[in-house]
């Protein structure tokens, strides 16, 4: 995808002036108008432009994309394994602090954004499917599946976040922008035949472990694994059998490719060493030079989930603005699940205190909570996966931005295999102990004792300690129907960490009321953004927002 990315610059200049020529109905010399571009587009110009729509659903920060920070920090914020973190309670930033004590609104800043790039994604997809003719180039066709999976991909984004949100499946003629609530039935419907129209034209990898040289882009069986993801979500949700039936079918036949697999070391994921490893089937990668003007400083993750500024660093950790905290019932429950703090999974996912502590810092350092200062929204424990590391910035000491050169994983082999135990078992019980094999693969790795037969609660407890920090959590519980219990006293406390209590080696955690109003059923679907409300006045707001 890197090398894709180089041209489109050349891709945009030429859409922009396209754009400027269309309004001004002339002919204007050595300017292409936005149809002549389509019609004509060569297979490194459709490239481009496919590229621009990958960029466009991973953006960044403050921008219109559907799957940045503002998604990645707001969905984190509703869930039980986080807390919102930042550099007090008080820290306001774009209303992260509201959404983890359960006070969102339609006018937050997130929805607004995710709203906005799942449109954008689909508008862009649509010309590439609508305004670049049929043809037998095999580079174009590509791109048109891919075309054809992203805006299926944005459009179960937006149906997630929103129930029924507008479905256009084509370019809209002026007397169709306003287009109405679409029901999430007849959504997952298209969805589910755009990625089988897909998954049938695209490209596989051609063997294990090649990953890096097919490159980010979309694959037939991480296709096939969204699809059965969409069919998962559906099928559990709606309890709709034959919808699950072809869930486990797709990822069966992801599992069953031998093209993928968990990485033994569970520490390489989300750093540069994991980039294209054999456990992404899709991933953004975080090019040093992407072709876009200025550099990739806009992706900022490691940056906002880095420790908060009232800890000492390691000398190999950078620190952050400490937003996605690690929640205490998150940290107590995968201690409870792995049965020790020292398995893989558990010491590469989170730390404690104690092992923070242990870490290497520079001479002169002193390890822990620094002198007079406290850390907020946090009970002794800390995110460890995801973190800033010094090694892996691009531009050792720019003045103040650190951009990793860590590709950002956005499915992986271990959600497949949890996603097919789960499918099995609610479609048949796990009949063959196919979707047990699968649970006990996770679990092997992550070196905790296999299981003899699972049970639905089994299934909850892998996925949440496994997907810790994918944006998974919550809309796990409102699909399961546990929100309303596991959320119930959301933001109702909050805890303050000063450290160790003077003379011992016992946590000091302060608990004090918090804001929060914990769960309320309107939270089953997100507000619809308040712009989008008032100016469409087809649109219909969920219910209580």
């Amino acid at each position: 995808m890197k090398r894709i990315y180089t041209v489109l610059s050349l891709a945009a200049l030429l859409l922009t002036a396209g754009a400027c020529q269309k309004n001004l109905d002339i002919s204007q010399k050595s300017v292409l108008s936005t149809e002549d571009y389509y019609t004509n587009a060569t297979g490194d110009e459709a490239e481009a432009l496919i590229a621009s729509v990958y960029k466009l659903y991973w953006g960044g920060r403050d921008v219109t994309c559907v799957n940045g920070i503002e998604k990645i920090l707001f969905l984190n914020c509703l869930d039980d394994d986080h807390y919102p973190g930042g550099g007090s309670f008080a820290d306001a930033t774009n209303q992260y602090q509201e959404a983890g004590s359960y006070n969102v609104t339609s006018a937050d800043f997130a929805p607004k954004i995710v709203y906005k790039g799942v449109y954008s994604v689909i508008y862009h997809c649509n010309l590439i499917l609508e305004k670049i003719p049929e043809t037998s180039d095999a580079r174009i066709n590509r791109v048109k599946a891919e075309a054809n999976f992203l805006r299926a991909l944005a459009m179960f984004d937006a149906v997630r976040w929103w129930g029924t949100p507008p479905l256009p499946d084509h370019l809209l003629s002026q007397d169709e922008y306003y287009q109405t609530n679409n029901p999430t039935e007849d959504s997952i419907k298209w969805i589910l035949a755009q990625m089988k129209d897909a998954a049938d034209k695209l490209p596989a990898l051609s063997g294990k472990g090649q990953q890096e040289a097919f490159g980010a882009r979309i694959s037939k069986h991480a296709a096939l694994a969204y699809r059965g993801k969409v069919g998962l979500w559906y099928g559990q949700k709606f309890n709709d059998k034959q919808v699950l039936a072809g869930a486990v079918e797709d990822l069966k036949t992801v599992i069953g490719s031998g093209l993928y697999g968990l990485v033994s070391d569970m520490f390489i994921l989300e750093r540069p060493a994991g980039d294209f490893c054999e456990e992404y089937l899709f991933e953004h990668n975080s090019g040093d030079n992407d072709g876009f003007p200025g550099d990739p400083s806009n992706d900022l993750r490691h940056m906002w989930t880095g420790w908060p500024g009232g800890i000492q660093t390691p000398k190999d950790v950078f620190g952050g603005w400490g937003w996605n905290a690690v929640s205490k019932e998150f940290g107590e429950f995968l201690e409870a699940h792995e049965g020790d703090v020292e398995k893989p999974r558990f010491k590469s996912t989170i730390h404690t205190y104690d092992q923070v502590l242990a870490m290497e810092y520079a001479p002169g350092v002193t390890p822990g909570v620094k002198p007079d200062n406290v850390i907020y929204h946090n009970a002794g424990y800390f995110t460890y996966r995801g973190i800033g590391f010094n090694d892996d910035f691009y531009n050792a000491n720019p003045p103040f931005w650190k951009w990793s050169k860590a590709n950002a994983p956005m499915l992986r082999y271990a959600e497949v295999l949890l996603l097919y135990a789960e499918a099995k078992y609610l479609a048949d019980g796990d009949a063959d102990k196919s979707g047990l094999a699968a649970l006990n693969e996770v679990r092997r790795r992550a070196q905790i004792p296999e299981l003899a037969s699972m049970t639905y609660q089994d299934i909850k407890d892998e996925r949440r300690a496994e997907l810790f920090c994918e944006q998974e959590r919550f809309f796990d519980l409102v699909r399961w129907g546990d929100a309303a219990t596991v959320l119930a006293d959301k933001g109702k406390k909050q805890y303050i960490f000063h450290g160790y209590k003077p003379g011992t080696k016992e946590w000091d955690v302060e608990e004090v009321a918090g804001p929060g109003k914990g769960w309320q059923d309107k939270y089953n679907l997100l507000p619809f953004p308040y712009e989008q409300i008032t100016a469409n006045p087809n649109l219909n707001q969920n219910p209580g927002w």
